[in-house]
């Protein structure tokens, strides 16, 4: 009981006076041995390969111009990424396919596997990755030149590649421009015949024919699965008709 004075209750404290846990759902927490560590994020501005690779720990790659697969994936918008018309770009090429390319080029470039096209956010998952080309050794060794203006072919407000899009394509064909976007175009056809990417393409569309087959056998499955099992509970629970014993 209280003892009053003053005016004040003073309350007993009665019991042992146990002290509460610090925390008490320790005992529930996961042992640190059996926690799942994730390993640490990549350096987004690492070269992951650098060609030629007896480059790799003397070139400085800071000048370098960003080549993304968006800029030559034909199955990708403007808004998207893609720099060249539909008809000059190639679908789903990847970092791997324009490494290729520029190696049979003979142009100087660093891969960088963990980067994503800002504009196309499902890149970072379904085609990463950016390749960092050397357009200034591609003019020295005489694939690329230089605009009028002693500068390349990096405008990126292009406009929609329709019917009046290719046009303003053939037309910079023409006039004999070789900037950076003459280069993707060059980097596109070389794309398409890569044996490589031609087994990759293969490989998928063999899986993806192996998925529908799986999901097409599933259903036939569950059809019969219900068939079945809807007659045979209507025959059990029909009564069988016979004559009635006199």
């Amino acid at each position: 009981m209280g003892k009053k004075g003053g005016g004040r209750v003073r309350m007993k404290q009665v019991g042992g006076g146990a002290k509460m846990p610090a925390n008490p759902l320790a005992d529930l927490a996961v042992p640190s041995e059996d926690m799942i560590h994730l390993p640490p994020k990549p350096d987004s501005n690492a070269g992951f390969l650098i060609w030629p690779m007896g480059e790799t720990f003397t070139m400085t790659y800071k000048g370098f111009s960003a080549v993304y697969p968006n800029y030559l994936d034909s199955d990708k918008t403007v808004k998207l990424g893609r720099r060249i018309a539909a008809k000059d770009a190639v679908s789903e090429p990847t970092i791997q396919d324009i490494h290729e390319a520029l190696i049979s080029l003979d142009i100087r470039h660093v891969i960088q596997p963990h980067k994503g096209y800002s504009r196309d956010a499902s890149s970072r998952w379904d085609n990463p990755g950016r390749v960092m080309v050397d357009l200034e050794g591609a003019v020295e060794i005489g694939i690329l030149d230089m605009c009028s203006n002693g500068e390349f072919d990096l405008n990126d407000d292009i406009p929609e590649m329709g019917d009046g899009g290719d046009d303003h394509a053939d037309k910079e064909n023409k006039e004999g421009g070789r900037g950076k976007k003459q280069l993707l175009r060059q980097l596109a056809r070389i794309i398409l015949d890569l044996p490589n990417r031609q087994k990759r393409l293969e490989a998928k569309n063999k899986m993806l024919e192996e998925e529908k087959l799986q999901v097409a056998n599933a259903e036939k499955v569950a059809t019969k699965t219900k068939t079945g099992g809807g007659s045979s509970g209507g025959a059990g629970n029909r009564k069988k008709k016979g004559k009635k014993k006199k």
